[in-house]
Parts: C-alpha cells; sequence; structure tokens
C-alpha cells in the first residue's frame, strides 16, 4: 500500500506483499479485508484474503483456480477462469468459508475471462457468446 502526500509530491510505501499479485479479476476490499486470486509464478492461482491495514496474509486456498471476483450484501462471488466453477463465500478473514459452488455450462469453449457483473440484485456471468443471470436478491 502506498500513502500519498497531501501535496501530491511523493508517496510512502505502508506496506508491501506478494501474495496477492492479481493476474486479471481485481480485488474487493470488504470490512477492512483485500480478497482476490495471485498468480504467483503458476498457471493456476489461489484465492486469497489480506489485511489492508497491515498487508499481513490472514489465508490462501487454491481453490480450482485464478479468476474474477465480485462482492454483494457481505458475500463474494468468484468466477473462475478454466472450467467455468463460481464459489459463493461469507467475507471472512479467518478462513475459505465456501457456502456453495455451482458450474456455467452454457456458451462455446474457450476461457472463462469475462468479469461478473451485479445490478439490481441480478448476478450476470458471461462465457463466449452466453449470458447468463442469477437473482441473488437477499429473501
Amino acid at each position: 500500500m502506498i500513502k500519498i502526500a497531501e501535496d501530491l509530491k511523493s508517496a510512502e510505501v505502508i506496506w508491501s506483499d506478494k501474495v496477492l499479485d492479481v493476474h486479471h479479476g481485481g480485488a474487493v476490499l470488504i470490512d477492512g479485508y483485500l480478497y482476490g486470486a495471485n498468480w504467483l509464478n503458476n498457471g493456476n492461482g489461489n484465492w486469497c484474503c489480506i489485511d489492508w491495514k497491515t498487508g499481513k496474509k490472514m489465508w490462501e486456498e487454491p481453490w480450482n483456480c485464478k479468476g474474477s471476483i465480485i462482492a454483494a450484501e457481505g458475500l463474494l462471488y468468484i468466477y473462475e477462469e478454466k472450467k467455468g466453477n463460481v464459489g459463493l463465500l461469507k467475507a471472512n478473514p479467518d478462513k475459505f468459508d465456501l457456502i456453495s459452488t455451482f458450474q456455467v455450462t452454457l456458451g462455446n469453449n474457450g476461457p472463462f475471462w469475462a468479469h461478473p457483473v451485479i445490478h439490481n440484485g441480478i448476478l450476470y456471468l458471461r462465457h463466449t457468446n452466453a449470458l447468463v443471470a442469477y437473482d441473488i436478491k437477499l429473501k
């Protein structure tokens, strides 16, 4: 993390960490913890959580492979890039707290690189020529 001076003329490194070296797919910040997938010199990557203030690694989990992440209502939706598996997790800094999973099976062959989108309580997932929508509104 870098802190930029108020005059915008200098910056200070607050912490540095190599655990969350996002390849693509972004990261989300929830309640002071950053969640995302890393690359770390392998083709699969791991899902991880780090403390935003200190950079401390809270956990790292090799679930399927790296991918994209989005959050809503304190939950994480992870979409891995090789087989289209989707995981629903509680945003929990103590552990990889997987609630449920499913797989996107529509679309042509190819990687699952499209980023998920949430709008008005609907989770949109695209794979090549297919777009699927899931109602994720809290009931």
